[in-house]
């Protein structure tokens, strides 16, 4: 896959979003071509590892960093999470004073793909969660706060899950790998990478649960998530700091 044809894969998965988008896309339909983004997404990654893999594309380990302020940073970085694990890039986070920092670290395809997917859905996410009011006892920012991570929940599984089938799919490469091989060789090295980048750091574990309804609410939402391509990362409080 030369650069002109991701190129127009990547032009493909826009339109599939914006017929999604469009306020005379009925709901079916909506759907339909939601998944059918997400699987052409799933499709290109592992187009490119493949060609990656013989030699015959360059695709480089890479790092992207971005911060994030404002309101609900925790959650925005467990959808980040969510789409970088689904998409094979490692994320480092760290807090001083009111501001979070971010880096991921990724092959550039793969960097391409959680820039597009991550800036529609904060946004979806941010557009969502306004409409969930409090119930019960829980406070309203709790009951937002568990939302959110139901939303990216969701999210997650249904890009892994169209990375699942995709590799089932294309089972082996023209040389004879398979493609478990091939991806289990690239976490490998994005692993490698990352750990190089940041050497002692350690795992965390992410935000509590508190309100298990509302982030089963949240899950729906995900399921609903339509990953639009055109968002801007600064629109909900996000600013790339290097591409």
């Amino acid at each position: 896959m030369t650069t002109a044809a991701s190129e127009k894969t990547l032009d493909r998965i826009r339109k599939y979003l914006a017929i999604a988008e469009h306020p005379n896309t009925g709901p079916a339909e909506a759907e339909t071509f939601r998944e059918r983004a997400y699987n052409l997404m799933a499709k290109h990654g592992i187009e490119r590892a493949h060609l990656a893999a013989a030699g015959q594309i360059t695709d480089e380990l890479a790092s992207w960093a971005l911060v994030i302020d404002g309101t609900h940073q925790a959650e925005q970085v467990q959808l980040l999470a969510a789409v970088t694990n689904a998409k094979t890039c490692r994320t480092l986070s760290w807090k001083v004073v009111d501001t979070t920092y971010l880096m991921v670290s990724g092959y550039q395809s793969d960097l391409e793909v959680v820039k597009m997917l991550y800036a529609s859905l904060s946004l979806q996410m941010a557009k969502e969660v306004k409409a969930v009011t409090r119930k019960g006892r829980m406070s309203l920012a709790t009951v937002r706060k568990s939302f959110m991570l139901g939303f990216a929940s969701r999210v997650g599984e249904k890009l892994r899950e169209a990375n699942t089938a995709a590799a089932a799919e294309a089972p082996t490469t023209s040389t004879g790998r398979s493609t478990e091989l091939v991806l289990r060789d690239r976490r490998a090295a994005v692993d490698a990478y990352f750990n190089r980048q940041t050497p002692n750091t350690r795992s965390s574990s992410g935000p509590k649960i508190r309100d298990p309804h509302a982030f089963l609410a949240g899950r729906d939402a995900g399921d609903r998530a339509d990953i639009g391509g055109n968002a801007r990362l600064s629109a909900t409080g996000q600013r790339a700091i290097s591409s």
